[in-house]
């Protein structure tokens, strides 16, 4: 059930982060625009989905994604205070708190997965989840590329060549979303 977070928007966010630190805020609005909807677009192609009940997925899945980060920030924060303090005179109040927010993240993923099952199918819950799990595989694998790439400029234009070494332009143009 921990899956059912999705983290679509979060990687986004930390992909437009890391690779356009240089690019202006309108630049990075517009990146961030064009990358959710070829998200959406695969979104609907492996799924099935039409263009609403994508958007109606991706919402819910980013109200749930950002109410989860508080919970989990606070879990850390309380997780951490328990650890470094354990003979403080409150830790018997930060344990209660720790099971509280344990509670509420809990109630929070299955009140996220009955908000799903009124307009998606079991299967395509499923399914979900495997798209987002490989849109994190692909993202990740995205970002440590870039940031090899952005590397290897530092110092040096860094330019792919093709098989008879002509200059194709620079790298990372056109990558395909998995």
């Amino acid at each position: 059930m921990k899956t059912l977070n999705f983290l679509i928007l979060a990687v986004i966010v930390l992909f437009f982060t890391a690779t356009a630190q240089s690019q202006t805020d309108t630049s990075r609005a517009a990146q961030k625009e064009k990358l959710k909807k070829m998200v959406k677009e695969k979104l609907m192609e492996k799924m099935n989905l039409d263009d609403a009940t994508a958007t109606k997925l991706m919402e819910l899945a980013s109200a749930n994604r950002k109410e989860m980060r508080e919970l989990r920030k606070k879990e850390k924060e309380l997780t951490d205070y328990i650890f470094d303090n354990p003979t403080a005179a409150d830790v018997g109040t930060k344990i209660e708190d720790l099971l509280e927010t344990e509670n509420k993240i809990n109630q929070t993923r299955n009140e996220h997965y009955a908000k799903l099952k009124t307009f998606l199918t079991p299967t395509q819950i499923a399914q979900s989840l495997v798209f987002q799990k490989e849109l994190t595989k692909f993202m990740k694998k995205e970002m440590k590329l870039d940031k090899k790439e952005s590397k290897e400029r530092d110092g040096k234009e860094h330019e792919s060549k093709d098989h008879d070494g002509k200059d194709k332009g620079p790298v990372n143009e056109n990558r395909e979303l998995f």
